[in-house]
């Protein structure tokens, strides 16, 4: 009887083992390219794409090689930190706490982690933003440093180390500005020699903030000029969005959102929610308002992507380093400190190039009450006449009337030279440009205007407006005079000659309601007598004063002519600005 054979199957079987093997194989290698090439979020870190927001998942990030001496790093497996050195030469740590010099609560700050975990104020999309971090330019950071607390310095150098990856950080330069603390003497150097990317050079003069910035400027040898003032502390993924912007737009200066560090409580917050931006008044003194609300709306469409800003504050902002070099850098002919931001930001603007605020980037900066070293108000009056001399043409008059006692003509000995030379080579357009295309928010005074600003009633502190009240036969109302409101509230206008304009129209009188109308000959003229706003017709004179409730027409906190009273603050307005002497024509 045949015995049927068992088949042989083991060819057949290790051919499939091996096929499985090859798709095990080919599938890892996918896996791990993917991970590989997947660029990094939120400093040294990945950030998975399923995490949530605030408690991401992570996993430790390297890539060697883009720059030589990152490979060559002393990297201390335990740096120390700079409060332990410190103590190591002797210095008390408590020795300098004195708040009219520092003005700030040192004690406050020396007790408040140096490692200290913040709020994440950036809109929830930024938490996914994909950088390359490849190919993004490389970072100087320039720290100009004067007689800084040890805790507010060390909390930004840690905050650094933290929150930047490793590979944009180029160097980190600390400008030692003649500091006489003593742990910013030996006990820095040793500090630093802990990082071969950070080094302190020693000024031999006094410099100033703004002058010291351009002295780490020529210094460094990165792509890209990050400048902070020693006083301000980075958040989380706050280094890449700048690099980013700038890697895309070479011409453009990028500031992060500014949020608030309190001075007195050191709490960590933001400032309006990221919905803020830089402004810059005839004066050339620089403000923080709302975006206006046709910006807002595109923002809010696009909460990842950098928007335009007439100004930057100088506490923190970003720049090309051979655009920055070029197009003038900051002008070495100002003083100490202040309005070298304002400057650059309008030559920037004229000049071709653009200023942004990247909202995915947040730094926290400390505005103290009063400043640690010695500067008059002249020389910011200085700054801000050199400004408004080289960029506002014609319109420089109206700085000269904001700021009329302080600031006088410079006469012919002034010198620009090197800007003269940027408007030459970059063909910078002229102050009108920018008043129609960047900043139309800066409302021009009228011919004959004695009287300029925001309007605001001492008894309520509201003041004229809303935004509606530029449409013609509409009753002014009053709102809040608060920041919040900034783009209600109306510049109001009182002229030499007795009139009284908002937005190129007038104010006029219907039925002893102040209404808004155009602009025709009549008998009727205004004035300001101390603080009361006063209305004759020829006939009699009537005070204005805020109605809560007027019966007659049944509006609501509206603008009215009553008989004058001297005690009421109802009757009381005041003017932010005084452009000219006094209203020769008005009895």
């Amino acid at each position: 009887m045949l015995v049927a054979r068992p088949r042989k199957c083991f060819p057949r079987t290790i051919g499939v083992l091996l096929l499985l093997a090859l798709v095990i194989c080919w599938a890892t290698m996918v896996t791990w390219s993917a991970k590989e090439l997947r660029p990094p979020l939120r400093g040294d870190k990945f950030v998975l794409s399923k995490a949530p927001f605030r408690n991401l998942t992570s996993q430790k990030y390297v890539v060697p090689g883009k720059i030589k001496h990152i490979d060559k790093e002393k990297k201390p497996v335990n740096p120390r930190r700079f409060s332990s050195i410190i103590k190591d030469f002797g210095i008390s740590l408590y020795k300098d706490t004195d708040p009219s010099r520092f003005h700030i609560n040192v004690n406050r700050t020396h007790k408040i982690s140096v490692n200290r975990e913040k709020p994440d104020y950036r809109h929830r999309e930024c938490a996914f933003e994909n950088y390359a971090i490849k190919l993004l330019p490389t970072a100087s950071i320039v720290i100009p440093l004067h007689n800084e607390p040890w805790s507010t310095f060390e909390r930004l150098i840690n905050g650094i180390l933290k929150h930047s990856p490793r590979l944009l950080i180029h160097e980190i330069i600390i400008i030692d500005d003649m500091s006489d603390l003593e742990h910013l003497g030996a006990p820095l150097d040793k500090y630093v020699e802990q990082y071969d990317f950070i080094r302190v050079h020693r000024a031999h003069e006094r410099l100033g903030t703004m002058k010291s910035r351009v002295v780490g400027a020529k210094l460094a040898k990165g792509d890209v000029l990050v400048f902070l003032d020693s006083h301000t502390e980075v958040n989380i993924g706050w280094l890449e969005p700048l690099m980013h912007e700038i890697g895309q737009n070479r011409t453009a200066i990028v500031q992060p959102s500014i949020d608030i560090v309190d001075p007195q409580t050191f709490e960590y917050r933001s400032y309006f929610r990221n919905n803020i931006r830089g402004h810059f008044k005839w004066s050339m003194a620089f403000e923080f308002v709302p975006v206006p609300p046709m910006q807002k709306s595109k923002i809010e469409s696009q909460p990842t992507k950098a928007f335009d800003t007439p100004a930057i504050v100088g506490c923190a902002f970003a720049v090309n380093r051979k655009y920055f070099i070029d197009v003038g850098g900051l002008d070495t002919g100002m003083r100490t400190w202040g309005g070298e931001d304002v400057e650059l930001s309008i030559r920037v603007w004229l000049c071709g190039g653009s200023m942004k605020i990247a909202p995915c980037s947040h730094v926290a900066h400390i505005f103290k009450k009063g400043h640690p070293f010695k500067m008059a108000y002249s020389d910011l009056v200085y700054n801000n006449r050199r400004t408004a001399e080289m960029w506002l043409g014609d319109y420089r008059k109206y700085f000269y009337s904001f700021n009329d006692g302080f600031a006088k003509p410079p006469g012919s000995s002034e010198r620009f030279d090197i800007m003269d030379t940027v408007k030459r080579n970059y063909k910078c357009k002229d102050f009108n440009w920018l008043l129609k295309n960047v900043y139309p928010e800066l409302e021009v005074p009228p011919e004959g205007t004695v009287y300029f600003g925001h309007m605001r009633n001492t008894g309520s502190m509201n003041c004229f407006g809303p935004e509606e009240s530029a449409v013609l036969n509409t009753y002014p109302l009053l709102v809040s005079c608060d920041c919040f409101f900034y783009y209600q509230a109306r510049c109001v206008a009182l002229l030499e000659n007795g009139g009284l304009m908002t937005v190129g129209k007038c104010i006029k009188v219907e039925k002893d309601l102040l209404v808004v109308a155009p602009c025709t000959a009549e008998s009727g003229k205004w004035a300001l007598k101390g603080k009361l706003l006063v209305y004759t017709d020829g006939v009699s004179s009537k005070c204005a004063s805020q109605v809560s409730n007027d019966v007659g027409s049944g509006k609501k906190d509206v603008i009215k002519l009553v008989p004058c009273e001297n005690t009421n603050k109802m009757f009381e307005w005041e003017f932010p600005s005084k452009l000219f002497k006094s209203q020769k024509n008005i009895k």
